[in-house]
């Protein structure tokens, strides 16, 4: 193992032990399959919105297996004309905590001196993600709970989409890790964007829990029934179906938890972008993923 996978197994073991007996679908593993949530999944109209006014609003989104509460703060708005960028975080940030000792990767990407960014950019947060570390652990010990999470953002970026539909620019959805994954959802699910461009995510999310390092943070039981995990969570079929030419995706060749040689599988035939570095590693390289974030959303006009 070279060091970026050394610090993703080193990352993974640590907060393994550190989760005790609060790991990922240790109270339950039942759930309906998560492209059935995801197409059940209603945001409510998000009416007049203006994206202008830079403030949190919260969106409670139904789906079939409950409301959860989803949010999005317009980062930067230059007007309908220019290109849009809706950005997702990754898992266990707190995307909105913009205090002095926080660190999440909105800040990190977006947060710079030049203020560089060419266009509009609106920040989600997945639901769970507005408290501690330790209560979003204890949340996702239901494998139904990261089901209803990850579909209420994949609704919430519908919802942004509809909004944005009388823009006279493109929009591109975006996001790292947990963003990523809410980013092929939406391209298997609804594909209504002009681009997609997932970070560090492919559409075999069930093998994270199952193969990677990253089982570690997996309940016993979850462990135990891996092909559950992939019957509910993995949706490559759907993914793979769409015929558009709307994807490109950045991985980490080194990545030891969305593993490079088993994710690509999912985007034979499109143009990958590789980034040197593993999962934590490439996470922290700000400089050259927001070098490739510029390259995705095309310049106004």
């Amino acid at each position: 193992m070279n060091r970026h996978e050394l610090v993703d197994v080193g990352t993974v073991r640590l907060s393994s032990l550190l989760l005790g007996r609060s790991k990922f679908f240790s109270r339950s593993i039942e759930s309906p399959p998560i492209g059935e949530v995801v197409a059940g999944a209603r945001v409510p109209e998000l009416g007049s919105t203006e994206f202008a006014e830079s403030a949190v609003r919260r969106v409670p989104v139904e789906t079939p297996i409950g409301t959860y509460e989803t949010a999005y703060l317009p980062w930067q708005w230059r007007g309908p004309d220019q290109p849009t960028l809706l950005y997702h975080h990754g898992s266990g940030e707190r995307p909105f905590d913009f205090g002095r000792f926080s660190s999440n990767s909105v800040r990190r990407l977006f947060d710079t001196p030049d203020g560089s960014f060419p266009g509009n950019l609106i920040a989600l947060r997945a639901p769970f993600h507005d408290r501690s570390s330790r209560a979003y652990a204890r949340s996702m010990g239901d494998l139904e709970n990261f089901v209803g999470m990850l579909a209420s953002s994949t609704a919430l970026v519908d919802g942004l989409l509809r909004q944005l539909d009388d823009a006279s620019s493109p929009v591109v959805v975006s996001g790292i890790s947990l963003g990523g994954w809410v980013t092929t959802l939406h391209r298997a699910f609804h594909d209504s964007a002009d681009r997609y461009a997932p970070i560090f995510a492919g559409a075999a999310l069930g093998e994270m829990f199952v193969s990677s390092v990253y089982r570690r943070m997996t309940g016993s039981r979850a462990r135990e029934h891996p092909q559950r995990l992939r019957t509910v969570l993995d949706f490559e079929e759907a993914f793979l179906g769409v015929e558009a030419s709307d994807c490109s995706p950045l991985l980490a060749r080194y990545d030891r938890i969305i593993e490079f040689d088993r994710q690509t599988a999912a985007y034979d035939g499109m143009d990958v972008s590789v980034i040197e570095k593993g999962h934590v590693t490439g996470s922290l390289a700000a400089g050259p993923i927001r070098a490739w974030l510029m390259e995705q959303v095309p310049e106004s006009g």
